[in-house]
């Protein structure tokens, strides 16, 4: 099966960005296994995919949400929209949201989310990681800009995922240890054919990544591009034909560009707009810099 047909639908029938990442976040596989990974028809609801259906005619309420809570970070911009879902969902009760955990006067941790689901208390870990593997020997899952790694995520995850049983934990009435799941959403990318290994899901949203010089994979000659900022990095994009780009304009953007950065590919869809068949993340040619590979080693060393 394409990946168009695997993936972007039903994500670009939502005409909404933020509507779009919604149902990303709460619906797409999750990039590795975490044991404790909750079953996805649960925070959807009996009616969800209706609902958002709903918000994506009518998706005010949610960009007024947005527009109070400002952010440029993916990871707040994403527990946002989550929040907004559990808010609204008929079928949960948001108790808490970014919940400090203190002891002695030093931070512990946080919990993300703790929720009444069906009227069940659970605590709710939820993160979107974007990895890129690295062409050398050591083939390690690391993030774009060097500064995280796969296994520092996962281990800080299962630190998160007990912290309803740390004896410090002062908890609402009915969650002291609670059930502990987690959300996981995002992509990983790869330089060659993917070759996940577990615990990376086989079924877990891919791309490629290329340095600059190199050629790149294209589905087809008619493709057109587009540069997604931080903010779009979630679902499969959808883009009006006056916003895309053919490859040699979103070669000369990256040209004058610093750093990695994620591009779209995107073909024909409905009502005129275009649907993103594949992505990629496209970095300099010294990617990665030595020095700060080697900073990144040392505290995966550490840890």
């Amino acid at each position: 099966m394409s990946y168009r047909h695997r993936l972007a639908e039903p994500y670009t029938a939502l005409r909404c960005q933020p509507v779009r990442d919604l149902a990303f976040l709460l619906t797409a596989p999750p990039p590795w296994h975490s044991g404790a990974e909750i079953d996805c028809a649960r925070l959807l609801g009996p009616q969800g995919w209706p609902q958002l259906l709903a918000l994506d005619a009518v998706p005010q309420p949610l960009l007024d949400w947005l527009a109070v809570r400002p952010t440029r970070r993916l990871g707040v911009y994403a527990e946002q929209l989550l929040a907004f879902w559990f808010m609204h969902a008929p079928h949960i009760d948001c108790v808490a949201a970014n919940l400090p955990l203190a002891e002695h006067g030093r931070s512990v941790g946080e919990f993300d989310f703790l929720l009444r689901v069906d009227g069940q208390p659970l605590h709710l870990e939820a993160a979107s990681k974007f990895y890129l593997q690295l062409d050398d020997a050591s083939g390690e899952l690391v993030g774009p800009s060097l500064r995280d790694a796969w296994p520092l995520k996962y281990r800080k995850l299962a630190s998160q995922l007990a912290l309803s049983c740390h004896p410090a934990a002062q908890l609402p009435d009915g969650f002291a240890g609670c059930p502990a799941y987690s959300r996981l959403t995002g992509w990983l990318f790869y330089p060659h054919a993917p070759q996940p290994q577990f615990p990376c899901n086989a079924d877990a949203c891919r791309g490629w990544w290329r340095r600059l010089s190199e050629p790149w994979p294209q589905h087809g000659a008619d493709s057109r591009w587009l540069l997604l900022p931080r903010l779009c990095w979630l679902a499969p994009a959808r883009a009006a034909a006056d916003a895309v780009l053919i490859l040699p304009q979103l070669q000369a953007q990256l040209a004058e560009a610093d750093g990695a950065r994620l591009v779209a590919e995107l073909a024909p869809g409905e009502g005129g707009d275009w649907h993103e068949i594949a992505r990629g993340f496209v970095v300099r040619d010294d990617w990665p810099l030595p020095g700060m590979l080697a900073e990144l080693q040392r505290t995966l060393a550490a840890s």
